[in-house]
């Protein structure tokens, strides 16, 4: 296992802008989230493609992205999917990897995919809102969608929204989303942010 390691690290000095050294440094992250050799060897190079792509520091990229599997209950195997998100979102949006990933703290667990959670976070970086302030804002939306207060009910019904399909499943952020901007057509901006 310690020659794979070795071997791949070498590897992305040698064919990428890290040293191996940085790319040890990363697999350390990947190895303190419990991934096995494999998955380091597989995911070593998503990672390393977001850090370049995003200019952020290797190590810290392979933290983020660990920490952010483990919040969505991602395997190591979605590496590269997840950072590829990342990517996106981040050239796409005004954030970056970093901020990405401490708002991804708050609302990975929240059952909602890593996709979805990536377009809600760079709007709401476009407006401003950013990193755990995102994510807690984020969080906390979630949690009264999903437990609404008699108050947050009452706005749900009028909107026409709920968090579930009939049959019990959950609905998709994006659709959930929908409901709500058909619910406020027609509404002046006071009352749209009355029921927001």
């Amino acid at each position: 296992d310690f020659t794979d390691l070795e071997t791949k690290a070498k590897q992305m000095g040698a064919t990428t802008a890290f040293s191996a050294t940085e790319a040890a440094n990363a697999m350390e992250y990947m190895a303190m989230a419990g991934w096995k050799t494999t998955d380091m060897v597989s995911g070593i190079d998503g990672i390393m493609n977001l850090a370049a792509a995003s200019g952020a520091d290797l190590a810290q990229t392979s933290d983020i992205v660990t920490d952010g599997l483990t919040a969505f209950g991602m395997s190591a195997g979605e590496s590269s999917r997840f950072a590829n998100v990342m990517a996106a979102a981040s050239s796409n949006a005004n954030t970056n990897v970093e901020m990405m990933g401490e708002t991804f703290k708050y609302v990975g667990a929240m059952g909602y995919s890593i996709e979805y959670m990536a377009v809600a976070t760079g709007l709401m970086a476009n407006a401003g809102i950013k990193g755990s302030q995102a994510g807690t804002a984020l969080r906390s939306t979630i949690t009264r969608m999903a437990k609404p207060t008699k108050e947050s009910q009452t706005a749900m019904d009028a909107l026409g929204m709920s968090v579930t399909r009939s049959d019990g499943s959950m609905k998709s952020f994006a659709e959930v989303m929908t409901d709500m901007r058909t619910g406020m057509q027609g509404m002046t901006e006071d009352q749209k942010a009355s029921y927001a």
